[in-house]
């Protein structure tokens, strides 16, 4: 046998646990290899010092009868805990039935009115004006806002913008259809 067995068979070869026909291959293979030779020394001394002490190759545990008592008292114990409870009488099932939702019912019913009666209606929100914030994009451009609450008007000046010469036209993608605007002049002094 040139190749190596497989470690089931080598296991119960180094305990001599292996038949007749099977421990003659092993034994021509382990025949070239000193190490399994020796570990097969190692387990046979090893036998022999244990049978030499002369231990028991069983023994009764001490106590066995109240740790067999404990054990089984236990078992039962979670059985009774897994077993499903009984089921309530038919009565009792009806009167729950009805209870609970009639209780949520009612329960429902007092926090609608506890909440009418203990909240106090919010004061009607105070509007304050705020005035606008004005942002200009470009260094040097100063806006400032005027509103005019007589004349109904706002108007934001920016300084620092070049005029738009007379000779612009809207192009007509920029038009609206409200018809022709009034113009007026009005001057508006800042506060």
């Amino acid at each position: 046998m040139n190749t190596m067995p497989d470690e089931e068979l080598l296991a119960l070869w180094v305990e001599d646990e292996l038949d007749s026909a099977s421990a003659a291959g092993v034994e021509a293979w382990a025949a070239t290899q000193p190490e399994w030779l020796a570990r097969r020394e190692d387990a046979r001394q090893l036998k022999a010092l244990f049978r030499r002490a002369n231990m028991p190759s069983a023994e009764e545990p001490p106590y066995a009868d109240f740790f067999n008592s404990r054990i089984s008292r236990e078992i039962a114990r979670e059985a009774a805990a897994a077993a499903p409870a009984a089921p309530a009488p038919a009565r009792e099932r009806n009167f729950f039935r009805w209870l609970l939702p009639a209780t949520a019912v009612a329960g429902m019913a007092l926090c609608f009115w506890a909440g009418t009666r203990l909240v106090p209606s919010a004061p009607a929100p105070v509007t304050v004006e705020a005035p606008p914030v004005l942002y200009t994009p470009e260094k040097g451009v100063n806006a400032e806002y005027f509103a005019s609450s007589s004349a109904d008007a706002e108007v934001i000046v920016l300084d620092g913008v070049a005029a738009i010469p007379d000779t612009f036209e809207l192009p007509e993608t920029a038009s609206t259809d409200r018809g022709p605007a009034a113009t007026a002049d009005i001057d508006i002094e800042p506060r």
